[in-house]
């Protein structure tokens, strides 16, 4: 559809014109059913065998919001099946009111999607939220052959939901919203009293950005109770971290007031099997512009290619990712290698392929 999907024009103001254009001529939308909600999928498809990366969102966005984490994967000969969680952006359901066991499930019902139409290798990437419900769904998955995620941790421990103030008062507030959802849990509270925006988008570089999100249709402006619920309550990992074979990268930000880098590395530091760590030195948890995009996505990819993934040769030749005239990665980080002894390497610009 020559309109990216989405009658509505406001989410062109998240893009340049250029982008807008690159969007809807890379991509097309379908739908697939998870728990007989319709979730609304974006797909970006080379017409050639390729690696295909799944993604999904946090609980702020949506995934036309974040084209500029898709496309780099796709730039990179990677195809792309990005889903909107359910009762989010385009796809259907109460508005905010899945809980998180549902956006686990639905995580399995896109990989399967992913897995029939293009088949093996998959590869995973979680941006929030998504990242933690990514590794509950798919540790010790055979069909996924890596995963990247930007957020580490377990349901239930306090120090993941520590803006809610300090451990007795986060099992106060779970007690007590365990009750409300139960007793009437489609109820909401304010999105800014479930998640901080501004640890998410505080700087004054992200005013431009706020507004335009601040002022989308598609916004979620509050959380239903069961929802809310379901980020404060134990909820353990089917694998333990100990136990997951799946290799995992962890882009972890430096000053991440929202997911603190020590929560981060003490849930890493647990993982049991092939692993990488990749620290944003200097970084709050989200900036809202293009550097900080590519350079997450040339982590991934790196990562990804490290653990099988094969792209078309002309995309090798282009580089990690292909960027436009002008486009730069910026200051990349160190990487962490544990099975190393956690021996830290720094990084400046473009990282090797």
């Amino acid at each position: 559809m020559p309109d990216g999907g989405l009658a509505h024009d406001h989410w062109h103001r998240y893009y340049t014109p250029e982008e807008v254009a690159e969007i809807v001529a890379s991509s097309s939308t379908t739908m697939l059913i998870s728990a007989r909600v319709p979730i609304h999928v974006r797909i970006y498809e080379h017409p050639h065998t390729a690696p295909t990366v799944v993604m999904a969102h946090g609980l702020l966005p949506y995934g036309l919001m974040l084209a500029r984490l898709q496309l780099p994967f796709f730039r990179a000969g990677f195809n792309v099946v990005q889903w909107d969680l359910p009762g989010f952006g385009q796809s259907g359901g109460p508005r905010a009111g899945c809980t998180i066991s549902q956006v686990i499930e639905t995580w399995k019902d896109a990989v399967a999607y992913a897995e029939a139409r293009f088949g093996p290798p998959l590869y995973t990437v979680g941006f929030a939220e998504d990242g933690v419900t990514c590794y509950y769904a798919h540790a010790n998955n055979p069909a996924i052959r890596a995963m990247t995620v930007h957020v580490l941790s377990e349901y239930g421990d306090p120090e993941n939901v520590h803006w809610q103030g300090p451990p007795w008062v986060v099992r106060l507030k779970t007690v007590a919203l365990g009750i409300a959802a139960r007793l009437q849990p489609i109820l909401s509270l304010k999105a800014t009293g479930a998640i901080p925006w501004d640890d998410v988008f505080g700087r004054p570089e992200d005013a431009p950005f706020r507004e335009v999100f601040e002022s989308d249709p598609l916004r979620n402006e509050s959380f239903e109770f069961r929802l809310a619920y379901s980020m404060l309550r134990k909820l353990r990992p089917t694998v333990p971290f100990e136990e997951c074979q799946t290799p995992v990268q962890l882009i972890a930000s430096e000053l991440s007031q929202i997911w603190p880098y020590r929560m981060n590395r003490r849930y890493f530091d647990r993982l049991g099997g092939p692993k990488d760590l990749v620290v944003l030195d200097g970084k709050p948890h989200w900036e809202f512009n293009r550097d900080f995009d590519e350079n997450f996505c040339a982590h991934a990819i790196r990562w990804f290619k490290a653990n099988g993934a094969v792209v078309a040769a002309r995309f090798e030749e282009q580089g990690l990712v292909a960027l436009p005239a002008g486009g730069v990665l910026g200051r990349l980080t160190r990487a962490v290698q544990p099975e190393n002894g956690a021996a830290e390497q720094a990084r400046e610009g473009r990282l090797p392929t």
